[in-house]
């Protein structure tokens, strides 16, 4: 079986469903009964293989940025975090912007 283009979620699902319907199909007398289907394959397209390295990269970072979240917090608490609301607003916007166009 040999599925390209899709995303691995697609792949996987697909694989596991022809799995599923092998061993339905599997022989019911009693010769053969014992056979193991061999032969299964999955071949991942280089571009698979660079989204699973990218994910195992990220997956390693951690979840929060321990400097950037003491250096806020000092400034909070001297009084000297100011917050740019018009710039906040502005990223949101052109976030959702985003969003709606892809």
């Amino acid at each position: 079986m040999e599925i390209n283009g899709k995303s691995p979620s697609i792949v996987l699902d697909s694989y596991l469903k022809n799995v599923k319907d092998k061993k339905k199909i599997a022989p019911s007398s009693g010769q053969g009964s014992n056979e193991v289907i061999k032969g299964d394959r999955v071949d991942l397209s280089q571009r698979v293989r660079e989204i699973q390295e990218a994910k195992g990269l990220l997956d390693s970072l951690p979840d929060t940025r321990q400097e950037k979240v003491a250096e806020i917090k000092k400034r909070i608490e001297n009084g000297t975090y100011k917050i740019e609301g018009q710039k906040i607003a502005f990223s949101m916007v052109k976030e959702a912007l985003l969003y709606e166009l892809l």
